[in-house]
Order: C-alpha cells, then sequence, then structure tokens
C-alpha cells in the first residue's frame, strides 16, 4: 500500500537550469511546470530523495521554504547525506531507513531515466517518469527504451490523476 509519494528535487520540482550560475541558496526560486497544482493534490506523505553535488537536507529545505512549499515535504533525503547517488541501491537503502518507509510503501517520481528511473526499477520501487522535454536533464544518458518505468506522465500536473486512475488505498503517514 502505498504511503508517499517521493520526488526527486531537481528538474522535477525545481527548475535548475535557470540561473544554473548561481548557487542554490541565493538563486531566484523557479518551479518545475505543475508543481503547484500537483502538490496539493497529492492525499498522502510527500518528499524530496535529491541526487545533489553538494546540498544537504538543510540546503534543500532552505529553499524549499524559500519557493513556500516546505510544508508539502515531510522528507529530504540528499545523496551527500546518504554518501552515495541514485541509482545506487545504497542510496535507496538510506533514503527508505531515514524516511521509516519499505519500498513497497513509495511510489517515486522522477524525470532522469539513467538515476531516478533505473534506481527505482532496480531497488524494486514503484515510480513515474516525467517524460515532457521540459523536465529533461541534459546529463540523462538513457533513451526511453533502456527502462521501462512504471507509469510515465509527460507533465506534473498530470500526477494526481494518474493517481486516481491507479485507485490506490492511500494510507497517510500522519
Amino acid at each position: 500500500m502505498i504511503k508517499a509519494v517521493i520526488f526527486d528535487f531537481g528538474h522535477t520540482i525545481m527548475d535548475e537550469l535557470h540561473h544554473s550560475d548561481v548557487p542554490l541558496r541565493s538563486r531566484p526560486v523557479r518551479l518545475m511546470p505543475g508543481v503547484l497544482e500537483a502538490l496539493p493534490r497529492i492525499p498522502v506523505t510527500r518528499g524530496i530523495w535529491a541526487n545533489t553535488k553538494r546540498a544537504r537536507e538543510a540546503g534543500i529545505r532552505h529553499w524549499l521554504k524559500r519557493a513556500g512549499i516546505a510544508g508539502h515535504f515531510d522528507f529530504v533525503v540528499t545523496s551527500v547525506d546518504a554518501r552515495c547517488r541514485k541509482p545506487d541501491p545504497r542510496f535507496f537503502d538510506f533514503a527508505l531507513a531515514r524516511c521509516g518507509l519499505d519500498k513497497e510503501q513509495v511510489l517515486f517520481v522522477g524525470n532522469q531515466l539513467n538515476t531516478d528511473i533505473k534506481g527505482a526499477i532496480q531497488y524494486g520501487i514503484q515510480n513515474v517518469w516525467l517524460s515532457g522535454m521540459e523536465y529533461r536533464s541534459s546529463d540523462d544518458t538513457l533513451d526511453p527504451g533502456d527502462v521501462t518505468p512504471t507509469h510515465t506522465i509527460a507533465r506534473l500536473e498530470a500526477l494526481p490523476a494518474l493517481l486516481d486512475k491507479l485507485n490506490l488505498n492511500w494510507t497517510p503517514l500522519h
């Protein structure tokens, strides 16, 4: 039973390419399309599992606060804190333990096939790939034919409808 929807951070929640020359802590806030529409319509706990190079949990939480969406996320896990990056299974071990979740309780939403989706698939976590061009990252090295996501949506606004279609028996953690 799904108890949490977990999102990648860069180019899933935050537009990481906009003002990429400015450090994250002072970068102007620019959310990805559909974030503000989708978040309030997700009936379970939400979290962030971010593949960061330098940012720790506090840095991501600071950015979420600046963006005005911090209240939507109960969990924040970064690869810096985990000391490994997606798709490494140790990242998912760390993230699940930090969140107090089992892999069967998570639906993971990400934009990169080579890290987010590949890692979730290999770990046995249900996943949603954001396939729209505005969510693409230049460092995504896989072709869509190389992995098979559990679900695919073109835009984040479609996530609540997908969740309704799945007719999952949601169990909030709160």
